[in-house]
């Protein structure tokens, strides 16, 4: 049995390695239904778990390592699972999407969850690293969003569903926030009126943009009436959020906010004056090598010196997508040559 990657303050924990799969298990059909019937009636008489923020950050000043930096943000959660719960209806909770759960907890069916058991819950993130964040900074590459407020150093964040691979979300992609909508219709787009039998669907329930919408050029961020695809790959290139998600960000977000759009599979980041790495999956098959990728970061910053090396590789071999403490312990050695 191996260990998950150590949390600031908290133990490893255990972990079985396993294949990583998308199969939803041997369950019938109807046990299927049920399951996600009683999550989603959970769901509903439910508040979510904090996750989203606001956060306090603070930038780094200058290269090196910055002792007053924060660019490490919330802290992992515990929870209990019940009978009947899923990993979707868990995710939602704690405004985690899909993926963000199951990736971390690979050795687990998504369906078929060890009842009367606690798992940890990857509630913290790495902020993805610009000078000066827009106003909504999306990494494509971890299917979440940071939405910045920096007058105040606060940031909140959600998760997101993106395009998929033959419909990608645009990257490196700036745009400002043109409309706000609430209730909005949806002006489907020709390659799949013939899917829906229309060109314009008007407001309700069946509406795959959900009630709110933040419109960038012929692109939107918007809700949902599938929660489920949250954390995955499921749109025509739009932003997809959890329906309270959205709720919250569209109140938040006047026009004319900066939204900039990026995909960062790596990202380092400082908490009292510790080194962290956060690593995901290449969903959009972006990168050859990414231990190569990894290593350039690491030296372009001028860390390598400065970090335990099996943390790191190991770090970048697992993608596990939540931060791990890979701060070398004792004194700084001098730098090594590649």
């Amino acid at each position: 049995m191996e260990l998950l990657p150590e949390f600031p303050g908290r133990p490893a924990f255990p972990l079985v390695r396993v294949p990583f799969s998308y199969k939803m298990g041997a369950m019938s059909i109807l046990g299927k239904i049920l399951v996600l019937l009683s999550a989603a009636g959970w769901l509903l008489g439910s508040s979510l778990a904090w996750a989203a923020g606001p956060f306090y950050y603070r930038l780094p000043r200058g290269p090196g390592v910055d002792p007053e930096a924060i660019t490490v943000v919330g802290e992992p959660q515990t929870h209990h699972i019940v009978r009947y719960e899923n990993m979707y209806g868990i995710a939602r909770k704690y405004d985690l999407g899909f993926w963000e759960l199951a990736r971390f907890h690979r050795q687990l069916d998504h369906f078929y969850l060890p009842w009367d058991t606690d798992i940890v819950i990857p509630t913290q993130w790495v902020l993805p690293e610009d000078p000066n964040p827009p106003g909504y900074l999306i990494n494509v590459a971890e299917l979440r969003g940071y939405r910045f407020f920096p007058k105040k150093n606060e940031v909140r964040t959600y998760p997101l569903g993106l395009g998929v691979l033959d419909y990608k979300t645009p990257i490196g992609k700036s745009f400002r926030v043109q409309s706000r909508i609430k209730n909005p219709g949806w002006r489907i787009p020709p390659k799949l009126r013939p899917k829906y039998g229309m060109s314009f669907m008007p407001p309700g329930p069946d509406n795959p943009v959900g009630k709110y919408w933040l419109g960038l050029s012929h692109y939107g961020l918007h809700g949902t009436h599938m929660p489920m695809g949250v954390g995955r790959l499921v749109s025509h290139g739009c932003i997809r959020h959890y329906p309270e998600d959205i709720k919250e960000l569209f109140a938040l977000t006047p026009v004319g906010t900066t939204v900039k759009v990026i995909y960062e599979p790596v990202k380092f980041g400082y908490l009292r004056g510790r080194i962290f790495v956060e690593v995901h999956e290449d969903i959009y098959h972006r990168i050859p090598d990414m231990f190569k990728y990894a290593l350039h970061k690491l030296e372009v910053k001028g860390l390598a010196a400065r970090i335990n090396w099996v943390k790191f590789l190991r770090a970048v071999e697992e993608r596990t997508g939540a931060p791990v403490d890979i701060t070398r312990p004792g004194p700084v050695l001098a730098e090594p040559g590649f």
